[in-house]
């Protein structure tokens, strides 16, 4: 009888390698549906317009302080619309590890330079003008989905006050509300089992 096939070393068994493969898939994170990427992108968004209103914070007035004023007050004027100080502020914008974050910002940068340099005094609200108006990732607060509807019980005071909307200031969620424990009902106007009214009308209820 021949010699048999040929091992090949260095390949797995079959077996141990679609068991490695089902190892790596259990691992990875589960995948983000529409709803929560939306979210996901306004979170990130609306922490790099806090970390930028941070970082303009930090940089106010940076290295100045006393000696020759008129001399400092004018180069302050100038440092303080200057590129250097937009690089200093965008360079701390996200943590090295935060991909959405680098990525946005990376991705948008024009967006940002173009606020920075020309935009910035009709339009001081850095996370209005990016975040809801320009890149269009969150909604004013009381709206939520890609239109940016109101949410039950109206924008003013969404759930009549009385719970939470799904996807406040987001692109994402539906609307609906999640009342507060003394609450039940689509828009939480009633009052849940064991509580009693004290005021009802067709805009605020009190349980």
């Amino acid at each position: 009888m021949g010699p048999g096939p040929a091992s090949r070393p260095g390949r797995p068994p079959l077996a141990a390698a679609l068991c490695a493969a089902l190892l790596m898939l259990l691992l990875l994170p589960p995948a983000l549906g529409a709803g929560d990427r939306r979210r996901l992108a306004c979170s990130t968004c609306r922490g790099i317009a806090d970390r930028f209103n941070q970082g303009l914070a930090d940089t106010a007035k940076k290295n100045f302080g006393g000696g020759n004023t008129a001399w400092e007050e004018k180069t302050l004027s100038k440092y303080e619309s200057s590129e250097i100080r937009l690089v200093e502020i965008i360079e701390n914008l996200c943590d090295s590890s935060n991909f959405e974050c680098n990525n946005m910002v990376e991705e948008h940068e024009e967006h940002i330079e173009k606020w920075w340099f020309k935009l910035k005094k009709k339009y001081p609200d850095l996370f209005k003008w990016f975040c809801i108006e320009t890149i269009e990732v969150c909604c004013p607060a009381g709206t939520y989905g890609p239109d940016c509807l109101a949410c039950r019980g109206g924008s003013e005071r969404p759930c009549h006050g009385n719970g939470h909307c799904d996807g406040d200031g987001t692109r994402g969620g539906d609307g609906s509300c999640s009342c507060n424990k003394e609450y039940t009902g689509d828009f939480c106007l009633d009052c849940s089992n064991g509580y009693f009214s004290t005021l009802r009308n067709e805009t605020h209820s009190v349980c």
